[in-house]
């Protein structure tokens, strides 16, 4: 049996390697369809619900979900709150797989919110993605400014409340 040189090997196998691509691992981080399904319909439904702001924010605080359908308008933070309140009330979700996030940077105007589902998916109203998409592609060219968890909405709403009264 011949065999061959040490240095021989060695290229077989790194050619080896660049053309299977090395090491690679099935990638974990797909949205199972089944969620997705969920997620998107939710997205969806929001997205149709509550006049569209006409301007950039129309709104100066977060809402409270029960107050929504009060509100004239509503701008990407109703449209998150929204969403948050049906994943939790509708699905079942776990509040704590909740954040609300912020992003600024050109091209928006303002800073834009929008929900995250498990710290990766986000459910947008249209501004940055128009189905559930994944947070880097949604934050791409952005700076994230914020993200706060949706259990800690309601502290938050309490300290501003607090803080305009000082004021």
């Amino acid at each position: 049996m011949s065999s061959l040189p040490l240095h021989t090997v060695g290229l077989l196998a790194l050619a080896l390697i660049s053309t299977m691509g090395g090491c690679q691992t099935v990638p974990t981080d797909a949205l199972p369809p089944n969620q997705r399904a969920v997620l998107t319909e939710i997205n969806a439904t929001v997205n149709q619900q509550g006049r569209p702001c006409p301007v950039d924010s129309c709104l100066e605080d977060w809402p409270d979900a029960a107050a929504l359908e009060q509100l004239d308008y509503w701008d990407c933070k109703a449209y998150a709150v929204a969403k948050a309140d049906r994943l939790i009330r509708q699905s079942g979700y776990d509040p704590a797989r909740l954040d609300y996030i912020l992003v600024e940077g050109p091209p928006l105007h303002i800073t834009h919110a929008a929900l995250v589902v498990d710290g990766r998916w986000v459910l947008d109203s249209g501004l940055r993605c128009r189905d559930v998409c994944p947070l880097a592609d949604f934050a791409a060219g952005l700076q994230v400014t914020g993200r706060l968890p949706v259990t800690e909405l309601l502290y938050l709403r309490q300290a501003l409340r607090v803080t305009r009264r000082a004021e």
